[in-house]
């Protein structure tokens, strides 16, 4: 990764082709057909099967980290970027739907209390921890493999309730985990070489939703607002690719 930005959503909601992105999001979720193919043997699974099955590397020029929330705004953005710029963008939402198909294949098969139908506490503790321990890597490894890493700053993704004395918080663990390690990722700049060359598995009886505030550390991204964004997009649609990339380094 080079660098990232901070992009603040502030203009209402996104305009949204939904039967574009709903196509998007058919083409890129990856199923669980077969718990057999990622195991070597009936007790143990293999990670990297895993891995390799569900959270495939792909060549990715921008990591868009984005709330849940706002997976359809996120998915435009992406497809906008492709269209106009021709950047693929990595969408990490599109494989949080195949997370949960395989925990709850998982948790069905080695989770179940015998004869009922709900699930041991500890054996499902652990299953969960398994799996996103798994999907975690695979975004740090993706964030690490992009040149850049783009935030959608909006108030789904930034939690302003729980943000205190100017310190940011986000209900997210995955955007704390994915704001913090890019802000750790090895840098390597290639603006020189260019220039050189929930879904729950049981309904729970509650009148109180489970919240956890993370620290959301933004300092290290460079600001860029919608407006100054759409400039840019508009902008690099006449360079394509990674000249598109090296017009936003050269913009903030």
């Amino acid at each position: 990764m080079d660098r990232g930005f901070n992009l603040s959503i502030n203009t209402g909601p996104y305009p949204v082709d939904f039967p574009k992105v709903n196509a998007y999001k058919a083409a890129n979720q990856k199923r669980v057909e077969d718990l057999a193919q990622l195991m070597i043997d009936k007790d143990t699974f293999d990670a990297a099967l895993i891995l390799k099955s569900l959270f495939p590397a792909v060549n990715a020029d921008i990591f868009l980290s984005h709330s849940f929330e706002d997976t359809n705004e996120a998915i435009q953005i992406a497809l906008e970027l492709q269209d106009s710029c021709d950047l693929n963008v990595f969408i990490d939402s599109c494989i949080w739907g195949s997370i949960y198909d395989l925990l709850k294949a998982i948790d069905n098969k080695y989770c179940r209390r015998k004869g009922q139908t709900t699930y041991d506490y500890d054996e499902r503790n652990r299953s969960t921890a398994h799996v996103h321990m798994i999907l975690a890597t695979a975004l740090q490894r993706m964030i690490d493999q992009t040149d850049t890493i783009i935030f959608m700053n909006t108030d789904q993704s930034i939690s302003l309730k729980h943000s205190v004395n100017g310190e940011q918080k986000t209900l997210s663990p995955w955007i704390h985990m994915e704001l913090n390690f890019s802000n750790l990722v090895r840098r390597r700049s290639r603006y020189k070489m260019v220039v050189k060359s929930e879904r729950a598995l049981d309904a729970v009886v509650s009148n109180e939703q489970f919240n956890v505030a993370h620290d959301a550390p933004t300092n290290h991204l460079i600001p860029i607002a919608e407006e100054q964004f759409k400039k840019w997009m508009t902008e690099a649609s006449n360079f394509k690719g990674s000249r598109a990339i090296d017009h936003l380094y050269r913009s903030f």
